[in-house]
């Protein structure tokens, strides 16, 4: 296309400097020039934004997509991470529980056991005192027996000795014998 030559007349307009006025109204002048120049420019500007822009921004940003990724990846790991060590404090919690019981199930036998043989161990203590006791008793009675015996034969020795002094008969000692003798019972 052949260049158009600028044939507008211009009116001046109030306020606007004359210099400003001066200048052609035909700013946008379409040329074969025009459109290649503006083409080229296009190209080194777009080469220009693609190596030194676009593939950092690419980068940047599967760089970022990267690292979300990563960090979801990591969240889903340590959810299943936590799902597993809750599964596996819920069974430590159920062993325990039930090691507490087996522990307080067994503890309970045994002190049924301990209670049971301290009262075996009891009544055989408290039968071998008994015993101990009636041993005791017998042995103090036979004692008290023998001590009576002793003060019964000193008595009728000193009845004998004073019905030997009274002249008695016979018969009247033999009946007063019987008489003291049943005095005195064992």
């Amino acid at each position: 296309m052949p260049e158009v030559e600028a044939t507008a007349h211009t009116e001046s307009v109030q306020g606007v400097p004359a210099p400003i006025q001066k200048l052609p109204t035909d700013v946008m002048q379409v040329s074969d020039t025009m459109i290649l120049l503006t083409w080229i420019v296009f190209g080194v500007a777009a080469f220009c934004l693609h190596k030194l822009l676009w593939k950092p921004i690419l980068h940047a940003v599967a760089n970022r997509e990267k690292s979300i990724s990563d960090a979801l990846d990591g969240a889903e790991s340590a959810r299943k991470e936590v799902f597993a060590s809750q599964i596996r404090s819920r069974e430590m919690i159920e062993k325990a529980a039930e090691e507490s019981r087996t522990m307080a199930e067994r503890a309970a036998r045994e002190a049924e056991a301990s209670v049971a043989r301290a009262d075996r161990d009891a009544k055989l203590v408290a039968q071998r005192r008994l015993e101990e006791a009636e041993r005791a008793v017998a042995a103090e009675q036979r004692k008290a027996i023998e001590a009576v015996r002793l003060d019964a034969a000193m008595h009728l020795g000193e009845t004998i000795e004073n019905l030997l002094r009274q002249k008695l008969t016979d018969e009247q000692k033999r009946v007063y014998q019987a008489d003291m003798l049943k005095e005195v019972r064992i």
